[in-house]
């Protein structure tokens, strides 16, 4: 392809968006996690610390989208044309925001100030946060132009990718405030690795769907394969990301080894790396499409 394509860069999707859809991602999932914490019994650290985490993220990357796209940079009058449009997607999606940073602030930083936190207001709270994750990739969606993001699989991984960073978020964040938390953060090695391992799967999909698509579909398969995204996307993704979780999770598990990878040392170090794949993530999804989109 020409260097002057390939190293086109897209100004309207960028890093500010990039980084909106990681930290929802990560917001959304973390409220989950102290959510299902919470709903199984947890009374500790992990089942407030995604509660403080959710709107704090969420709120920081709404406002990267809301700037980056414009409405906050150009026209403020256009934020508040945002919820007046039913049937557009960027309505709908400006109206979940809201919602949940209510409810969330509400459920997770009313007890500070004593007021009471209860149950069905979490549980309405947690079915926002699910919607926050989706539409992270619904959002993409609504760019017909680009193949890569206009199918049902990418709301499905940027879901799955929400829940194992949130709860790698989770993990951390409560490990760093104690070791007594250790044995509440392990109650979710199964599922975390579970999720994760769904998440590659979702992905596997993806690619294969993308690889065997449109010129503009495969162009993006190949721009994260075996272009100018390859590095990151089997460095960054694949082993950091994905990999070496994985493999973590598997050793932990083995008699041998449990006592000196059981430690909150190894599981915040998996914790970052998860973080770190959920950035790659979205920043090849997105700039893969963008720049096919350039392309087409």
């Amino acid at each position: 392809m020409p260097e002057a394509i390939q190293n086109t860069t897209q100004s309207v999707w960028g890093l500010p968006v990039i980084v909106y859809l990681f930290l929802a991602g990560v917001g959304a999932g973390a409220y989950l996690t102290s959510w299902w914490n919470t709903r199984n019994g947890g009374m500790g650290t992990l089942a407030v610390v995604g509660r403080y985490l959710a709107a704090p993220l969420v709120a920081i990357g709404t406002l990267l989208l809301v700037f980056d796209l414009g409405a906050g940079r150009m026209h403020l009058g256009r934020i508040f044309g945002l919820f007046t449009h039913p049937i557009s997607m960027m309505s709908l999606g400006t109206w979940i925001l809201t919602l949940f940073l209510i409810a969330s602030v509400i459920d997770g930083y009313g007890p500070l100030v004593r007021v009471h936190r209860v149950a069905w207001l979490g549980t309405v709270t947690a079915v926002l946060a699910v919607a926050v994750a989706i539409y992270t990739g619904v959002l993409l969606g609504v760019v017909k132009a680009i193949p890569l993001w206009n199918t049902a699989l990418l709301p499905v991984l940027f879901v799955l990718s929400a829940c194992s960073t949130g709860m790698a978020a989770v993990f951390f964040c409560s490990l760093l405030a104690g070791r007594r938390n250790l044995g509440d953060v392990e109650s979710f090695g199964g599922l975390h690795i579970a999720v994760v391992l769904t998440e590659i799967v979702v992905l596997v999909l993806l690619l294969f769907i993308a690889a065997n698509g449109s010129s503009a579909d495969r162009y993006s398969y190949m721009l994260m394969v075996d272009g100018r995204f390859a590095a990151m996307f089997w460095y960054g993704l694949v082993v950091v990301g994905l990999g070496l979780p994985i493999v973590y999770a598997l050793l932990s598990r083995t008699r041998p080894l449990i006592r000196y990878l059981q430690s909150p040392s190894w599981i915040m170090l998996e914790s970052i790396l998860v973080l770190v794949g959920g950035f790659f993530l979205r920043y090849l999804v997105v700039s893969a499409g963008a720049v096919a989109r350039i392309l087409g």
